[in-house]
């Protein structure tokens, strides 16, 4: 390569004209492909660039909206006029064109209506036309619509089928939606059709005057009129800015009832069929109704007159959202139980109509004093039109080979209630007053003829006029039977062609259905399991069985602890006929123990004479209160009853308590179920004896039963505050039967002074209900029974009033509240407004005694709750709130608590009185604690 370049050189060299290109030698440098990825896009939906490095487009042409549709649209066209090309798609036509010269439609509709498949457009326009002349309306309208939405692309097919709807919905009273598919000089002619209907409704002579609207007030939230049957107002969307109400009654009892849909009369509104009197006649029919307002009626928009024009057409969006409805109002869709439509005198046109159109809808029809012709069947006085639409109609059906169909056009003419109701194959029932001023009861009998179904009757009411026919006896028993006859039926309602299934809470697509009644449906196991608590009392007859609960029992035996203080012989006497009747039980106590003190000696030998029989009898060396008592017997108690597997009661009597001898058996059952339940602390008796005039107490069961007879002594009612098996609140020792562990624990815990307290008996009854179990059981005894002749006052119901064995009063105290009070008066007196100091409670600083006595009263009240605390430790900040509490209630009672002054005094005195009964108590301060 070297040699090369220097012999090139050096010709150069030698002849300067030989100018070579300086890269002669050298392979010339081709520029670099770039590789065709990088003219794709990275992302999906980017545009494809010349230039790789320019900024791409979020999306191509190719995927735009407009685009697609187009192309869409060409190959649904294509597919069209492949499939009309084709000879077999085409056979329907031979058979219609052989029936059609021979006049033989009938054979030519039913050769359409037995092919299941659909081949192609043409053919669902066919057979629409077929329908409708013989009387199917509903069928012929839904193949147009169908037709529309799968072949609207098509040249031939779209415009037939735009065109034929219109007509349709024309005839039937109803507004024409789809014109978009018409060719153009057929939607100009359809647009003139449909205005000279509307012109022509507005001016009828029958329109004039008909209508009678009235507003009324929209419940805001449901409102029971009549103990089971609950009104609830709503209202549906017609169009942009129009809502027509309806009034919803529920049948709360017989929630499966069936559902009445009732478009009502022209000088009626909705809100007329929530009063008592016709919710009690909707109620013995056992439905639900849903009555149907109109245009100007109720709470419906008020911004056009109600008009022949507006009416049917307004009805048909309810039809069509009546399974939204129906959920939103608490029921399930499918609605299995049938639907009943219903229509008075003006409302019997609006029911024929929706009846025509959703065939499958509703099962049964009810007409009452309705009128034979409707206005949409007025066939004069629009000829021009209808006939310049049909020619044109001519025209395209030549375009698309379907001549044979034109002499068909006559029957495309605007429809009666006689022409509508043909179609009609529920149960039917006609009703009208053979004195009916308004409506002439021919028009009721030419329906009951010209209806196309066979379960049909008409009854004529005796007596009955228009507007009275709702008082007679006879039309009600007659819908009552119709209603019997629809809860018979299987129909099952369907908007559609085929009832779709909703969900019973947001109306969705449902899924699945109640595995139990198979009636409700949802679209998941969340709304299921949403719906349940509602749909519960419904389902399959009513809720689910509750299981039984296995009550689980224990064995359960009785320990009695008889206390007493023996100071004369009348004491001897009440022990010894509370042993009667301990010893007297159907089901003895398991052990008997008896603790008492005595005066004297002789009073102490009595005593054991009386106290013959028990295991145990202790004689205490001081005189004692109960609870002292108690723990004394409960040491001489053996190890092996506290440790059994058998629960262990305690029952203590204090003389002259009796015991009825059925009552350890009546105890034993409910015992034996407490003592299955560990979280059972104690049971308490409700109810019981309570004194009247009694001069002598009852020594035996005879003596307490001859003093009930006598009206002496009466059973107490129980406590209406709980129920049976609930936490009472209020206790009696006697009537209160303790676990042996529990009564234990709290003699434990409980210092030995506080035993012997008088408010032990409090702190025994707040413990027992808050710290040693979760409840006490109440026992409710068999009514007319008594089990306990009490001894002893209510322990928790010992009055705050009660000064016995009461600390001394204050003296230096209560002088200084009762001065500062008359002080107050005075102040208080002397004002305009003229007020007086004091409160009604039974609290008064009127003298220096009773101010004594309300300071006894505070003081007690800060002892009783301390006493809950006693042996224990709190913080100073504690006993503080103690005493603060207790103080600023005090004050409010005798009407001292906004008087100024009293701060200090407040302040001491109920920082003195805590301190007191804390240390009283044994209540630990520690300032540790916070």
């Amino acid at each position: 390569a070297s040699r090369q370049r220097n012999i090139i050189t050096a010709a150069m060299a030698e002849d300067s004209l030989a100018i070579l290109p300086s890269s002669m030698g050298r392979q010339p440098a081709q520029p670099k492909k770039k590789s065709i990825s990088s003219f794709i896009p990275q992302q999906r939906g980017g545009l494809l660039l010349k230039d790789p490095s320019a900024e791409e487009c979020p999306y191509t042409f190719s995927d735009s909206p407009a685009y697609l549709r187009k192309k869409q649209d060409e190959e649904d066209a294509k597919r069209a006029a492949e499939l009309e090309s084709k000879d077999e798609t085409r056979g329907f036509l031979r058979a219609v064109e052989e029936y059609g010269k021979k006049q033989k439609w009938e054979e030519a509709h039913q050769s359409l209506e037995r092919r299941t498949a659909v081949p192609s457009g043409l053919f669902l326009v066919t057979r629409a036309v077929l329908r409708w002349k013989f009387a199917k309306y509903a069928g012929a309208l839904h193949d147009t619509d169908e037709a529309i939405a799968n072949y609207s692309s098509s040249a031939k097919c779209g415009p037939l089928a735009s065109a034929f709807a219109g007509f349709v919905r024309i005839c039937l009273g109803s507004k024409v939606r789809e014109k978009g598919g018409c060719s153009r000089e057929m939607k100009e002619l359809l647009e003139g059709w449909e205005a000279a209907e509307r012109t022509s409704l507005g001016q009828h002579a029958l329109g004039q005057g008909l209508f009678h609207p009235r507003a009324a007030e929209r419940l805001s939230e449901p409102k029971e009129i009549i103990p089971g049957m609950e009104a609830t107002d709503g209202s549906y969307i017609v169009s942009s800015g129009v809502r027509i109400g309806y009034t919803f009654i529920k049948n709360l009892e017989e929630s499966s009832a069936a559902l009445m849909v009732h478009f009502h009369g022209s000088d009626e509104i909705a809100a007329d069929y929530r009063t008592p009197a016709m919710c009690e006649k909707y109620k013995s029919l056992r439905v639900h109704l849903l009555v149907v307002d109109y245009r100007g009626y109720g709470w419906s928009s008020t911004g056009e007159a109600p008009s022949f024009e507006t009416l049917l057409p307004d009805s048909e969006p309810f039809a069509e959202q009546l399974p939204e409805l129906v959920i939103r109002l608490g029921l399930a869709w499918p609605y299995l139980s049938g639907i009943i439509l219903s229509g008075r005198s003006l409302g019997a046109q609006v029911a024929i109509h929706l009846a025509t159109l959703y065939p499958k809808l509703f099962g049964a029809l009810i007409l009452d004093s309705s009128m034979a012709t409707s206005v949409t069947g007025d066939r004069l006085g629009r000829g021009p039109q209808r006939k310049a639409a049909l020619a044109r109609w001519k025209k395209e059906l030549e375009q698309a080979n379907l001549e044979i169909l034109q002499p068909l056009e006559d029957d495309l003419c605007p429809l009666s209630a006689l022409d509508k109701i043909k179609t009609f194959q529920g149960r039917l029932l006609v009703l009208h007053g053979l004195g009916d001023e308004l409506m002439p009861q021919e028009g009721s009998e030419s329906l009951h003829t010209a209806a196309g179904t066979r379960n049909k009757d008409l009854v004529l009411i005796k007596g009955a006029g228009h507007n009275n026919i709702g008082q007679i006896d006879e039309y009600w028993s007659s819908i009552r039977r119709l209603v019997l006859k629809c809860e018979l039926d299987d129909h099952i309602p369907s908007v559609g062609e085929t009832p779709e299934p909703l969900c019973a809470v947001c109306a969705a697509k449902a899924e699945s259905k109640c595995g139990r009644c198979k009636r409700v449906w949802y679209c998941g196991r969340g709304h299921q399991a949403e719906h349940w608590k509602s749909h519960k009392h419904t389902c399959a007859g009513g809720p689910p069985a509750p299981k039984e609960k296995t009550v689980a029992e224990g064995e359960a035996r009785f320990v009695a602890l008889v206390v007493a203080n023996i100071s004369q012989q009348r004491d001897v006497a009440h022990l010894k006929h509370t042993m009667l009747s301990v010893r007297e039980q159907a089901f003895p106590f398991d052990k008997v123990l008896v603790g008492f003190w005595a005066a004297e000696a002789d009073l102490a030998e009595a005593a054991r004479v009386a106290a013959e029989g028990a295991a145990e009898i202790v004689q205490l060396e001081q005189c004692s209160r109960p609870f002292s008592m108690v723990s004394a017997l409960l040491n001489l108690l053996p190890n092996d009853v506290a440790s059994s597997n058998v629960t262990t009661w305690v029952q203590v009597l204090l003389p002259p308590a009796l015991l009825a001898p059925r009552c350890s058996a009546t105890l034993l059952p409910p015992l034996r179920r407490a003592s299955g339940d560990a979280r059972i602390a104690a049971l308490n008796i409700a109810g019981g004896v309570a004194w009247g005039d009694v001069d002598n107490l009852p020594q035996s069961a005879d003596d307490v039963a001859a003093l009930l007879g006598e009206s002496k002594a009466k059973i107490a009612a129980p406590d209406s505050d709980a129920a049976d098996g609930q936490q009472p609140s209020d206790l009696e020792l006697s009537k209160t039967l303790v676990r042996l562990k529990v009564l234990k624990t709290f003699v434990e815990t409980t210092p030995a002074g506080v035993l012997d307290h008088p408010l032990c008996d409090f702190r025994f009854s707040g413990k027992l209900q808050s710290a040693f179990g979760k409840k006490v059981q109440r026992f409710d005894p068999p009514e007319g029974d008594w089990l306990l002749w009490p001894s002893a006052p209510r322990l928790r119901g010992r009055s705050d009033e009660d000064n016995s064995e009461s600390p001394t009063p204050d003296k230096e105290r209560a002088e200084f509240l009762h001065e500062g009070f008359l002080k107050l008066r005075e102040q208080l007196e002397t004002m305009p407004e003229g007020r007086s100091a004091g409160s009604s409670s039974s609290l008064n600083l009127e003298t220096i005694e009773s101010s004594e006595r309300a300071l006894v009263v505070l003081r007690r009240r800060t002892e009783k709750r301390l006493i809950l605390l006693a042996g224990e430790e709190i913080s100073p900040k504690e006993l503080k709130n103690v005493g603060s509490e207790e103080m600023q209630r005090f004050l409010e009672e005798v009407g001292l608590d906004k008087v100024i002054g009293l701060e200090r005094w407040r302040h001491d005195v109920a920082a003195a009185l805590s301190k007191n009964a804390a240390e009283l108590f044994g209540v630990k301060v520690s300032t540790s604690l916070r």
